[in-house]
């Protein structure tokens, strides 16, 4: 109401006001809806979630490696190579299950894992930051502070 009766005014004094005249650039009305929404571009803004999961989200989900050459080794036996999916985490031949875990903001997260081998079983805490184009992501174990950064690998192809 009180835009209506500054418009009127201004118009009255023969004043232009641009309040008072609608966005005809889409390009302005587009950069003014991103900057009201937070979450208008998830692969730039890192947007704070807070929430608790049990399993990795759809961007964390994939086959790791510590660089684009390592893509090529047999994950199996590869220490260079890492596989998160669904609730599972593979590397360095450990499985881990995710037992609880939260995600903190769209790009970090942090679980408790359990893993048994052959021989003992045991918990490990991870974090985990997903560069904004999700082409790297950055795993710290929690118990010695390790921190091991990995390029995402391409998809394999069936045939």
């Amino acid at each position: 109401m009180a835009a209506k009766i500054l418009c009127l005014s201004a118009t009255l004094l023969g004043a232009t006001v641009g309040a008072c005249w609608p966005i005809t650039d889409k390009n302005a009305v587009a950069g003014a809806q991103s900057a009201a929404s937070p979450t208008a571009d998830l692969g730039v803004a890192d947007v704070a979630l807070e929430i608790a999961i049990n399993r990795f989200p759809a961007g964390y989900q994939g086959r790791w490696a510590i660089s684009a050459i390592a893509c090529d080794q047999d994950p199996d036996s590869g220490a260079e190579i890492m596989s998160l999916q669904g609730r599972l985490i593979k590397f360095a031949g450990s499985i881990g299950t995710m037992v609880q875990g939260k995600r903190m903001t769209s790009n970090t997260m942090a679980a408790e894992f359990q893993f048994v081998d052959k021989t003992h079983k045991s918990t490990r805490m991870m974090a985990f930051k997903l560069s904004a184009d999700r082409a790297q992501i950055v795993r710290t174990d929690k118990a010695d502070g390790l921190r091991t950064r990995y390029v995402r690998c391409p998809k394999l192809m069936s045939g």
